[in-house]
Formats: structure tokens, C-alpha cells, sequence
């Protein structure tokens, strides 16, 4: 039983968050860098207060696979470097390395199927053309 509430407030305390930065996006207009933004500074400013720590205790995995948990990461980092421990800053930049990598690999990928595919449509319309003077 323990399990299903823990899966509930995840599901909960998680989608009122998206909830949150979509009326912020779709009421504000703003482009997603900024919203993303303002998401890793709110999880940063959460976790120096301490609500992270127990939205992250009741919501689990609800509050620490979105933006504002990757702040919390951020701020337990920056602290963990100024304490003198430098393995936070260098797992946080090899995870930051690598979703950057994989959007390169992503757009590289997309950008060469549209290629692709404007050509078949260009190769279409010059078919259909020769098909109508016929």
C-alpha cells in the first residue's frame, strides 16, 4: 500500500510541476531556454531552503527527474565544491557533455532525413509535371 501512494504523489506532486511551467509557457510566451531557466533556479533556490529535500522525501522520483531536480543537482554540486569535493561538478558537466552530444546526434540525424525528404518531394513535383504535359 505504501508503494501505490509513493506512486501516486510522484505522479502528482511531478505533473503539477509540468503543469506549473506549462501555464508559465503558454501564459508568458517566452522561448523554453528561459523557462528551463527559471526551472533550474527555482530546484537551486528549493534546495538552499530545504523544500527540496522533503518534496524529494514525499514525491521521490516526481520531483527529481525534472528540471528542478537537476537544479537541486546543480546546488548539491556548487556546495559540495566549496566544501572541497569536486566530484559533483565533474558528474554534472560529463551528464551535461553528453545530453548536448545527443541533441547534436539528434539534429544531425533529423536535419539529414529533411534533406531527404525535400528531395523526394522535389523529385515528385518534376514526375507530376512531365505526367500533366503528357
Amino acid at each position: 500500500m505504501e508503494m501505490i501512494i509513493s506512486i501516486f504523489a510522484a505522479f502528482f506532486i511531478g505533473g503539477a510541476f509540468c503543469a506549473f511551467f506549462q501555464v508559465v509557457n503558454d501564459y508568458t510566451k517566452s522561448i523554453p531556454p528561459k523557462i528551463l531557466l527559471v526551472g533550474i533556479g527555482a530546484g537551486a533556490l528549493a534546495a538552499a531552503l530545504g523544500i527540496m529535500g522533503a518534496l524529494g522525501g514525499f514525491a521521490g522520483a516526481g520531483t527529481g527527474i525534472l528540471v528542478i531536480g537537476f537544479g537541486e543537482a546543480v546546488f548539491m554540486a556548487v556546495q559540495g565544491l566549496l566544501a572541497g569535493d569536486w566530484t559533483g561538478i565533474v558528474t554534472n558537466f560529463i551528464v551535461l557533455l553528453i545530453f548536448c552530444l545527443m541533441g547534436i546526434v539528434a539534429g544531425a540525424g533529423h536535419l539529414a532525413r529533411a534533406k531527404a525528404a525535400g528531395a523526394a518531394c522535389e523529385g515528385a513535383s518534376e514526375t507530376e509535371a512531365a505526367v500533366e504535359e503528357a
